[in-house]
């Protein structure tokens, strides 16, 4: 489960773009304004008028890659700064961007090709660490995902984007504490941002401090209600408070999104368990079961299976 990226593109977006033309047309600027405020449709309206005068525009091509990201369009907006990298191939914002649509689509080996182009061409690009951190941690690089954040991190240490994505590593790394610390300060620089509630949640459970979880998933769900894997977490925790009918309110939502993952269903039956209603924990866990063939997951399949046999030997001891 990945929480959504566009905030750290925001944040990139704040600063300017790189390498842009030193005359800049007052439509470009409008469009990018536009892409601040979330107004992609019309940023990319805006720029296919302008771009089809003015092709060569690496700044209108790169910001249009951006409203198209922002949009969720990563395939256009991968050939919109493929189109910007032809033009000026030295241009490093292009690679990293270019780098984050990739990584959306799991075209991870590519992005961390363009991430580094980035960085070769500009150590100092806290965004292209940051991008890169977390395509490391996709292909299991946890090392090099913990030096990246580490180098963003050093860059600007008052940055909450950076500080939010070593959260995340830090989590990955199983380093609980580091990650409440982290996106503990990234929260005090800007609490608007879901990210660092989100990983501080994830800390939080595996440290059993489920008040304190719940808390954050829920500040996740007040500013993204999109994110579903937050009312997952919080079931999560909701489970280890014995909140038992809240916890099954927040997996089925989540399962109405995401209704082939294993773990939630697993989950539900243990929920139900604790509700005390057998016949469904059956169900549940069945579903769990079945999912988890599906996904050739031998050790979720070997869980699933321990809690049916825990059911079943239940039942029988009721019985008698």
């Amino acid at each position: 489960m990945r929480v959504a990226i566009l905030l750290i593109v925001l944040a990139a977006l704040a600063g300017g773009v790189a390498g842009a033309t030193q005359s800049v047309s007052v439509t470009v600027l409008q469009a990018e304004k536009l892409n601040q405020q979330g107004e992609y449709k019309a940023a990319i309206a805006l720029l296919d008028a302008y771009l089809a005068q003015h092709p060569k525009d690496v700044r209108a091509l790169v910001d249009r890659g951006d409203a198209y990201e922002g949009s969720g369009d990563q395939q256009t907006a991968i050939v919109d700064y493929t189109a910007a990298l032809e033009v000026n191939p030295q241009f490093a914002y292009a690679y990293a961007s270019r780098c984050q649509s990739r990584w959306e689509i799991d075209q991870d080996r590519a992005a961390l090709e363009d991430c580094s182009r980035a960085i070769a061409l500009d150590p100092h690009m806290g965004y292209a660490l940051r991008q890169r951190a977390l395509v490391d941690l996709d292909l299991q690089d946890v090392t090099s995902a913990i030096a990246d954040a580490d180098k963003a991190v050093a860059l600007n240490p008052d940055e909450p984007f950076s500080l939010a994505t070593r959260c995340h590593v830090y989590v990955a790394a199983k380093r609980y504490a580091d990650a409440v610390r982290d996106c503990t300060t990234a929260i005090a620089l800007d609490d608007r941002n879901a990210t660092p509630h989100f990983y501080r949640g994830r800390a939080e459970i595996e440290l059993k401090e489920w008040a304190a979880a719940i808390d954050d998933f829920s500040k996740v769900i007040d500013r993204d209600p999109t994110e579903t894997g937050a009312f997952y977490w919080r079931a999560v925790a909701l489970d280890g408070t014995k909140t038992y009918a809240a916890g099954l309110s927040d997996i089925d939502r989540y399962l109405k999104v995401n209704g082939d993952d294993g773990d939630a269903y697993l989950l539900r039956a243990q929920i139900e368990m604790g509700l005390g209603n057998g016949d469904e924990a059956k169900s549940s866990a069945t579903d769990a079961l079945r999912h988890y063939r599906i996904d050739n997951d031998a050790a979720g399949a070997e869980r699933a299976q321990a809690l049916l046999d825990q059911l079943r030997v239940g039942s029988q001891t009721t019985t008698h």
